[in-house]
């Protein structure tokens, strides 16, 4: 039996949720890492024991956290991180101690305590090279290998030693999303029209709207994947337009839990694939 680090430990005894990462390309060990993520000590010793010499990444959902992950330059990053950062910091005001890894490439996470806060999940946000990370998006932790570096990632400030702080107003501010379309929007921009074919597509999509807004947790990407798949078909004959498929949805999804990066992905693909079926 191989020993579960103690780093890892001693995360899953503070709540946060793991999963394991393949240590050649941090691709995630297992299907659907973010959702069966945990901090249960005997699943994460299975899992270690299952990938030996994996790497671990830490969900942001369910864990009680944010995270800004800051980029350097280098073969994987063309931004500066770094320096955005610190222009930021004589802009606005410092930042509280907080817990800090360093990365295998050289760049940091710095870890917030998240209450509710909505934060966008987008790269580059506010400016290229720093980039929050929450809800189902992770980060990679210690005491995982950087695949290209070959470096270890390190714990500057372990959370164990400091408990991750609220994050200071004006980055909540520069990291909030843009307002989101609201569910309600959505039943004033679906007209039934006068065809019998627009009638039945947009019953079908105000459908679609309701499976995906009321799926639940684990389900929910697959359920905003099926949807959309079905919807393209309507798209193709001219029914729908996909502004307003896209919209319905995206909508919905968010009332479900989803986040901005995953939903755009998820939808872009599905009716990709959708409207290329014969």
């Amino acid at each position: 039996m191989i020993a579960l680090h103690p780093d890892v430990e001693r995360l899953a005894l503070l709540g946060w949720r793991l999963h394991p990462v393949s240590r050649w390309s941090r691709a995630a060990c297992i299907k659907d890492a973010a959702d069966r993520a945990t901090s249960d000590l005997d699943q994460l010793a299975r899992w270690a024991n299952d990938f030996p010499g994996c790497g671990w990444r830490v969900v942001m959902e369910g864990s009680g956290i944010w995270a800004l992950d800051i980029d350097v330059p280098s073969a994987d990053h063309a931004a500066d991180g770094m320096k955005a950062l610190v222009e930021l910091v004589a802009m606005h005001g410092s930042l509280p101690p907080r817990p800090t890894t360093r990365s295998g490439g050289g760049g940091l996470a710095l870890f917030f305590q998240h209450n509710g806060e909505a934060i966008s999940g987008r790269t580059g946000t506010p400016v290229p090279g720093l980039d929050p990370r929450r809800g189902a998006l992770a980060v990679t932790v210690p005491p995982s290998i950087h695949p290209r570096t070959g470096r270890s990632y390190r714990w500057i400030v372990a959370p164990w030693d400091l408990t991750p702080p609220p994050a200071p107003a004006w980055l909540l501010r520069l990291v909030a999303p843009p307002p989101a379309p609201a569910m309600s929007d959505v039943p004033k921009r679906l007209q039934d029209g006068g065809s019998t074919p627009r009638r039945y597509a947009v019953a079908a999509l105000r459908r679609a709207v309701e499976r995906v807004a009321t799926a639940r947790q684990g389900t929910r990407n697959d359920a905003l994947n099926q949807q959309a798949f079905a919807m393209a078909r309507f798209i193709r004959d001219n029914a729908l337009d996909p502004s307003e498929v896209a919209l319905a949805l995206t909508c919905a999804a968010r009332e479900a839990g989803l986040h901005p990066p995953e939903i755009e992905q998820t939808l872009a693909s599905a009716l990709r694939a959708g409207r290329g079926r014969p």
